[in-house]
């Protein structure tokens, strides 16, 4: 299959992205696919019950006792964990970026929406509690910011379209692949290379579709036509726990940044927990993801892309089909 496009190939911009038709669902989901991801909603309302404050004053018995079933056990102390190491630092060209940032007016919007692309979304929350973003790029890939993940043996879980206290579906990684292993030595950090590939216990693009991947050409440079998705962090309007999007974003590839990596900046808002959000376009033959977003600095809000990101997931699907 060839797989190369035409250089100037650009994706549609918003106005054409109006006039196209929404597409309905053509077939039920197989029923081998049904039970992916499941996660069960509550069986009934829950009943709430205010107390009579004279009916609990003076009230006995003074002791109730407490509860521990045969097959668990007691300890004095709990077992230590590590303390969870500070988060780590990215860097460009040798210059440390600082948390992202949001050009006024603030663009983010809450969605709640499970038709592709807004259902792929997907949140990530690695074994440190450190939340970030992600989609799904392929059957069991989703598509991150090698910063968002914990460089462990311990698995990062995934919700698909998490929103509120529920999701479609969550999964664990049973792999994690990315070029660079961003950690919190910044002489190792580059947001040129800040993209990993979660691969994922469950079969989850199957179910609930992914993305395609393309590779980032400079010709597209401030094309008001990306869009993102992703989990912000920041309080009080954010909290990690609703989806938002952004439409008509552009990108600006870093001129001096020559290698298979690519840095660019972007006009989208972003803040703590969007890092790893997909920036994709869409063209006549779908949706693909060219960047992730990453970090800021210099009053810029930085993306990491480039052919390395394309081979990253191609590799990934090819070895974990």
């Amino acid at each position: 299959m060839d797989l190369r496009y035409q250089p100037n190939d650009h994706p549609l911009s918003w106005e054409e992205l109006r006039r196209r038709p929404a597409q309905e669902p053509t077939a039920d989901v197989p029923e081998e696919l049904q039970a992916i991801g499941r996660v069960p909603g509550p069986p009934h309302p829950k009943e709430i019950q205010f107390l009579e404050r004279s009916a609990s004053v003076d009230a006995e018995p003074l002791e109730l006792p407490g509860l521990r079933p045969d097959w668990v056990g007691e300890s004095v102390l709990p077992e230590r964990v590590k303390f969870p190491q500070p988060p780590p630092r990215v860097q460009h060209r040798g210059v440390e970026l600082d948390p992202l940032s949001i050009f006024e007016p603030d663009d983010r919007k809450i969605y709640f929406d499970t038709n592709v692309p807004w259902g792929c979304v997907c949140r990530i929350t690695n074994a440190a509690g450190r939340i970030g973003s992600g989609v799904l790029i392929g059957a069991r890939h989703v598509l991150t910011a090698s910063h968002v993940v914990e460089w462990s043996p311990r698995p990062e879980l995934i919700e698909v379209l998490f929103a509120g206290t529920t999701s479609r579906a969550s999964a664990f990684d049973t792999n994690a692949i990315a070029f660079t292993h961003i950690s919190g030595d910044p002489t190792s950090s580059t947001v040129d290379e800040d993209y990993a590939v979660l691969v994922t216990n469950e079969r989850l693009g199957e179910r609930f579709g992914a993305l395609g991947v393309k590779t980032y050409d400079s010709a597209w440079d401030g094309d008001d036509v990306w869009t993102t998705m992703g989990y912000p962090g920041d309080p009080p309007r954010f909290n990690s726990t609703q989806p938002t999007f952004q439409k008509q974003k552009a990108l600006d590839e870093d001129a001096w940044d020559l290698g298979s990596g690519r840095a660019m900046t972007t006009t989208a808002d972003a803040m703590v927990g969007q890092s790893g959000s997909p920036m994709f376009g869409t063209w006549s033959n779908g949706r693909f993801a060219v960047a992730v977003i990453s970090a800021g600095g210099g009053g810029d809000n930085w993306c990491s892309g480039g052919s390395d990101l394309t081979r990253l997931v191609a590799q990934a699907r090819r070895d974990f089909p």
